[in-house]
């Protein structure tokens, strides 16, 4: 979607809980918005854009933002990642500001607690300032958070800590003006008391696998098929989370061109595009399930595809991996690494790093990239020029691990109970398989759902509506882009049946 879309669509869209437009430019109406949104559900406030939509736009724009930006960071507290971005409309510019929900409530301007209602912006209510606390108060049990005891002040990369809040104060995305390498670390709740957390480590440890060893990255380079015994490559990376960046970063920087060939014979070069992958390892550094040391991320790479694999899940509220083709909130699983990662300036845009690799891999004329999400890994598959893959479709297969005994009678017993009377017991049999495909692969698309179960479009179209109409199925998107889930009641209810 490009700016002039986006900026339509809002307007179509209206002031709301998550959006608000001001005409003009006012740093301490926006420092309260801004607040209002960190303190609910994060939310999109547009500087030159008037109620009734019509562009008015901001003179010398670079400028305000980058005031308007230095101006939030030290105003707002405590720090929360906040985006300043400027867009241009018809030879008018507009001042977007975006922050997520923050991590970190309540967050606190010019002294006063913010709480968004709707589209307005009010002082907090007693009862919203307790329950901003009391999600803070769960959020600190979080494993990123809790302290680890083993971890010393030796321990820790003093150089690459001091360089970081030197990045932090030139990126203007950080309040924290000092030389206090303690102070920082308290600052961004790194450290507590003289004791510092998981987070802290994983970042700032010199011998990281020594506290973490589910950190390290396995890298492999396949010359053909993942059957092959000869690997180009093997290799398993350690070190802190930066460093382990900076060489998956030097990795793919060095890839080189590759080669495949198509169904007649023809050659066709390529290069897999660095700041896409550089995403998808940010993405995976950030997002991954470090609290097991069963942990694991892999980087396995192929003639044809570079895959990326991370222990973990999509986060619910994102409502599954067709959200990451479009503008979706973030909801990082930890959030503390990521906001150092931000600082850093490792990310750009919030919510925006999915959408910018599918944009590379388009314009490198590549196909689009694919994520798969199961219950304990987020994978994520680069592939080749388009022409290799013409009419292919991934086509999902039930994986019967993933349910518990007592989930795959459970939904075997819903369909029968509504549906034995209505049909014939092989095609009883593929409604079972059709619901536990969308219960363990989230959603699909129709393509999808008729390449899997080996059935025509019009017999999928027909399953799908009878499934409908008994609430067993539901929709998201268009008409030109539809993915199909299982429905949230039946999938909460087999989802409590996972032990």
């Amino acid at each position: 979607m490009n700016d002039n879309q986006l900026i339509k669509e809002l307007v179509q869209q209206g002031e709301s809980e998550k959006l608000e437009f001001k005409s003009s430019l006012n740093k301490e109406a926006v420092g309260k918005v801004l607040a209002s949104f960190l303190n609910t559900k994060g939310g999109r406030l547009i500087i030159g854009l008037e109620e009734n939509g019509r562009i008015k736009g901001i003179e010398n724009a670079k400028v305000i933002a980058n005031e308007l930006r230095h101006y939030l960071i030290n105003s707002i507290v405590p720090d929360s990642p906040i985006d300043v971005d400027i867009i241009d409309i018809n030879d008018n510019q507009l001042i977007v500001c975006k922050v997520q929900e923050g991590t970190k409530q309540p967050y606190i301007f010019d002294g006063t607690i913010y709480y968004r209602v709707n589209d307005r912006t009010n002082k907090a209510t007693t009862a919203q300032l307790s329950n901003l606390i009391s999600q803070r108060q769960e959020d600190e049990l979080h494993w990123e958070r809790q302290i680890n005891l083993r971890l010393d002040w030796e321990d820790l990369d003093e150089k690459l800590i001091i360089k970081t809040y030197n990045e932090a104060k030139t990126n203007n995305r950080s309040s924290y003006d000092g030389g206090d390498v303690g102070k920082f670390l308290t600052e961004y709740g790194l450290m507590s008391n003289m004791s510092f957390t998981n987070a802290c480590g994983l970042l700032f440890a010199k011998n990281t696998s020594k506290f973490y060893p589910q950190s390290r990255v396995r890298l492999t380079e396949y010359p053909d098929s993942k059957t092959s015994d000869n690997l180009l490559r093997d290799e398993y990376l350690e070190g802190n989370l930066f460093s382990l960046f900076d060489r998956l970063h030097s990795y793919s920087d060095s890839l080189g061109i590759r080669s495949v060939f198509t169904d007649d014979w023809q050659r066709s070069d390529f290069k897999f595009p660095a700041k896409a992958l550089d995403e998808g390892f940010v993405n995976a550094l950030i997002h991954r399930d470090y609290s097991s040391f069963n942990s694991q991320m892999t980087v396995s790479v192929y003639p044809d595809r570079l895959v990326i694999a991370n222990s973990g899940s999509l986060p619910k509220e994102l409502g599954g991996v067709g959200s990451l083709k479009k503008e979706h909130r973030s909801f990082p699983n930890n959030p503390d690494i990521a906001h150092l990662f931000f600082l850093r300036g490792y990310i750009e845009k919030l919510g925006r790093g999915t959408n910018k690799i599918v944009e590379q891999c388009k314009d490198a004329g590549l196909n689009a990239p694919k994520w798969k999400n199961t219950k304990s890994e987020v994978v994520l598959t680069f592939f080749g020029p388009k022409q290799d893959n013409d009419g292919k479709v991934d086509a999902p297969r039930l994986d019967s691990d993933a349910l518990t005994k007592r989930q795959n009678d459970a939904l075997n017993d819903a369909v029968n109970d509504s549906l034995k009377k209505h049909v014939s017991s092989k095609i009883l049999k593929r409604y079972q398989e059709l619901i536990k495909l969308l219960y363990t692969n989230e959603l699909l698309t129709l393509k999808q759902l008729t390449t899997s179960l080996s059935v025509s479009r019009a017999t999928m179209q027909r399953d799908i509506k009878l499934l409908s109409s008994h609430n067993f199925i539901s929709f998201r998107g268009s008409d030109k882009y539809r993915e199909y889930a299982i429905n949230d009641a039946l999938k909460n209810k087999i989802d409590a049946l996972k032990k």
